[in-house]
């Protein structure tokens, strides 16, 4: 079994250490190879003789043609395109396993790659002394095993991107509507519940448009989010750049929390409103908020959606299974 990239980019850290932990719980040898010839943010499985596509853009748009591969699998797959070999990669998650044995496992092209920089220093950086987002911190082991109760407490700790910093005239409106969205829904959860811990994290742009709902500088930590998103129940996600959900939504499941989500306009496997999440009427319904988790905090039913979630993101998302579930479509 081969996998081939052309860099090391974060995009690629669920397939790569799904990969790296299906080779060891096997018993089987490491084969990640560098091919300049596959396209950012896409990948090539060989398992015997068929060659499988991974295309992790954030865009629904496809990065390389499905006819040239047995299967297909992406990221932000409308429903539309979920036909013949053409599979979802669900939701993307940063996260790791055994980050600084991964790096022994790597070959000197791509490890010393300067575009695979960035991944190799978060790699080695066990102890977090040099970036914010250190493959440790994202170690797989700090995910829960089961769900606490912690009183229905709801939490959206989000950020605003600024539409004059891109070209096109589509995503400048669709930044514009995602930055109200995230300013107005904070302003109300932080008015209506006294357990929210809602707010953006502080920027130039964030500070001119909402001074009211800056996060201290100790939220930007990752390992800082994570240990408080622990003590949570109820987390607020909505949609990313490109119309697609963002990495926080993948978070919340892996941590066994319930979500109210905007609605998702990909192709997600098995996972239904009312048991995994909670959905708003449309991409600006901020307002529909307290009606969604007086919903989930009436017979606290935020605990068995987070259980349900927790066990979606162990056959979905984990890498105990990441690879399993891509060798069982192709076995079929």
């Amino acid at each position: 079994m081969k996998l081939e990239i052309s860099i090391w980019t974060h995009h690629l850290n669920q397939l790569i250490y799904g990969y790296f932990y299906f080779c060891k719980s096997e018993k089987i040898a490491v084969n990640i190879v560098r091919n300049e010839g596959v396209l950012h943010s896409g990948a090539i499985l060989t398992v015997g003789s068929k060659r499988i596509f991974f295309d992790y853009s954030d865009s629904p748009e496809f990065i390389d043609s499905p006819d040239l591969y047995d299967y297909y699998f992406k990221r932000s797959l409308r429903e539309e395109n979920h036909k013949k070999n053409i599979h979802p990669l669900n939701f993307n998650i940063p996260l790791a396993y055994k980050s600084h044995l991964l790096v022994k496992n790597l070959k000197s092209d791509l490890l010393f790659h300067k575009d695979s920089r960035t991944e190799v220093i978060r790699a080695i950086d066990r102890f977090s002394l040099f970036t914010n987002s250190s493959h440790a911190v994202l170690d797989v082991k700090r995910y829960p095993k089961k769900v606490e109760d912690f009183g229905g407490n709801i939490i959206f700790h989000t950020r605003l991107w600024n539409p004059d910093n891109h070209a096109d005239t589509d995503e400048k409106e669709r930044r514009k509507f995602q930055n109200e969205f995230r300013i107005n829904a904070c302003r109300l959860l932080k008015k209506e519940y006294k357990n929210a811990s809602v707010g953006l994290f502080a920027d130039q742009f964030a500070e001119k448009l909402a001074p009211d709902l800056m996060l201290d500088s100790k939220h930007s930590n990752k390992n800082n989010y994570f240990k408080m998103l622990s003590k949570f129940n109820i987390c607020v996600a909505d949609d990313g750049l490109k119309d697609t959900p963002g990495w926080k939504i993948g978070e919340y499941l892996l941590f066994g929390k319930s979500v109210v989500s905007t609605p998702l306009n990909i192709a997600v496997d098995d996972f239904k409103e009312h048991i995994n999440y909670e959905k708003l009427s449309n991409r600006n319904a901020y307002q529909e908020l307290p009606e969604k988790i007086e919903y989930l905090l009436s017979g606290k039913k935020y605990l068995e959606m987070g259980q349900n979630n927790l066990l979606w993101s162990e056959n979905y998302l984990h890498p105990k299974n990441y690879i399993k579930r891509i060798l069982s479509i192709i076995a079929k």
